[in-house]
């Protein structure tokens, strides 16, 4: 039987890891709420194991009193053995979010979509609007 690696049987162990390493990796987690491709989902000690496909979108994490709000682009989560693993393109926490780099971002973006030649350039800049509206959304809630 696998070892539970959380301290409290109530809590989980979360993770975010991006080509660039790890971004999060906390043991005293109460409460992890995803976006994903069907809906959203909260993840808790004890879930049934799980692997979904994420969209565009933010992480809440609960800990105790304390929440920390992360950006996810994409991705997919794991969850079992109450560890939750979450891997994506490209992670940030909302609190280090430069909120005038994103919106240039999210100009730029909507630049590349009105002079798309391509649908695969279109895709490309849609995806580019999407991460930077993302990113804007979670600076105001931090």
């Amino acid at each position: 039987m696998a070892e539970n690696l959380s301290t409290n049987e109530n809590q989980l162990t979360a993770s975010i890891v991006t080509p660039d390493g790890t971004v999060y990796n906390q043991s005293d987690v109460s409460l992890a709420v995803l976006d994903t491709l069907e809906g959203e989902i909260g993840i808790m000690a004890n879930h049934i194991p799980i692997v979904v496909a994420l969209k565009i979108s933010q992480m809440r994490i609960h800990r105790g009193k304390d929440e920390d709000l992360y950006t996810v682009n994409g991705g997919f989560a794991e969850f079992s053995n109450n560890t939750l693993t979450v891997v994506a393109d490209s992670a940030e926490n909302a609190k280090d979010i430069d909120v005038s780099r994103a919106q240039a971002a999210e100009e730029r973006a909507k630049i590349r979509a009105r002079n798309a030649q391509t649908t695969d350039e279109s895709a490309r800049a849609r995806v580019a609007l999407a991460r930077a509206i993302n990113r804007i959304n979670a600076s105001k809630v931090r």
